[in-house]
């Protein structure tokens, strides 16, 4: 099977919706149809290639070099460690229940955060102090 059908299929099952029409048809309780889409849709889930491949295994996860920043978290990657990228290095990331459906690239940041002391030495660097005469 082609990796786009395989990741087509994923999103279809991770946004959910997929509908269990065996279970309906199975019983013999009345089905309302359910309300037409609205206008607006999802965007399905991005999820790279080599990540979609590695998510039954957890153990092929475990201590890898995330390239992909993009690609979403899946649930199948819980309690897992990993290494993201952020452009200069890597940042290990553990990976719980509340990072997932967020993209990996959040939760490495690629700019370093500068404390009050850094940012009042930079103010007075750039005023020049005037000469007397």
């Amino acid at each position: 099977m082609r990796p786009t059908v395989m990741l087509r299929a994923l999103n279809r099952q991770f946004i959910g919706l997929f509908s269990d029409t065996s279970l309906a048809s199975s019983s013999n309780a009345i089905v309302k149809p359910k309300p037409p889409l609205s206008h607006v849709s999802r965007k399905p889930a991005f999820i790279d290639a080599f990540l979609h491949k590695m998510k039954n295994n957890k153990t092929l996860l475990m201590n890898k070099t995330i390239w992909s920043r993009r690609s979403t978290i899946l649930p199948e990657f819980v309690d897992t460690t990993v290494k993201i990228y952020n452009g200069k290095t890597t940042i290990r990331c553990k990976i719980n229940e509340g990072k997932v459906g967020h993209k990996f690239g959040e939760f490495a940041l690629t700019r370093k955060r500068k404390t009050r002391e850094q940012q009042s030495n930079a103010k007075n660097k750039n005023v020049k102090v005037k000469k007397k005469k």
